[in-house]
């Protein structure tokens, strides 16, 4: 199949692959802003994975606690963290 490579076609790649890189930026920042974080930032947000509360560690499903917090809670945490940085 031959697809006309035009103007068109052309500004969708180029926003395509901007639009890729802004994403995969953001992701590595956060990923690294997580492993700066203390266990009390961590816990100052609930965890959307097992549903802890704030404050309380993480649970495996048989309701043992985890050594590690869920990555999702990580990251909610360093966007807090984050935020909180910027409003101040």
């Amino acid at each position: 199949m031959n697809l006309p490579i035009g103007p068109s076609w052309s500004n969708v790649l180029k926003m395509s692959n901007i639009d890729h890189f802004s994403r995969l930026a953001t992701l590595h920042y956060v990923l690294v802003k997580t492993k700066e974080l203390t266990p009390k930032q961590i816990l100052s947000v609930p965890c959307t994975t097992c549903g802890a509360a704030i404050g309380e560690a993480c649970e495996l499903h048989t309701g043992t606690l985890r050594t590690e917090p869920h990555r999702d809670r990580k990251l909610s945490a360093a966007e807090a963290v984050e935020k909180e940085a910027r409003e101040q």
